[in-house]
């Protein structure tokens, strides 16, 4: 996402953190003024990169985050991987007559579908 497009949304919504969510890949991008967007992927599709687990995002606050700013403006974000039985899960799909590719995506982690959203070094770096 182009970073104009990041910071204006931050702007026009008067936010210090913008969560995005269901995209599937992981990212955050540290904005003017100490802004932050973060992307915190979706637990339902690999990231791309041939790898089964999907990803979410831990955001902390206050007093529970890291860093020396005052409490009520600390926060942390943490991406934390999850293992899961992807194999149970291809079954299940198979069993609602889902297509096979988005099967594949889940057996092997590469994205068989959707791939016109990534942006090109995204698309790059996977198998198809």
């Amino acid at each position: 996402t182009d970073e104009e497009v990041l910071e204006k949304l931050a702007r026009d919504h008067n936010a210090d953190l913008i969560l995005g969510t269901h995209t599937g890949i992981h990212w955050h991008r540290e904005l003017s003024g100490g802004k932050r967007f973060v992307n915190v992927g979706v637990l339902g599709r690999p990231e791309n990169d041939g790898h089964t687990n999907v990803w979410y995002a831990l955001l902390r606050t206050g007093m529970d985050a890291d860093g020396n700013a005052p409490a009520s403006l600390r926060y942390s974000v943490d991406f934390i991987p999850l293992e899961y039985d992807y194999i149970r899960l291809a079954q299940e799909m198979r069993d609602e007559r889902l297509p096979e590719p988005f099967i594949e995506t889940i057996l092997t982690g590469w994205w068989t579908t959707c791939l016109e959203v990534l942006p090109a070094r995204e698309r790059g770096r996977g198998r198809y």
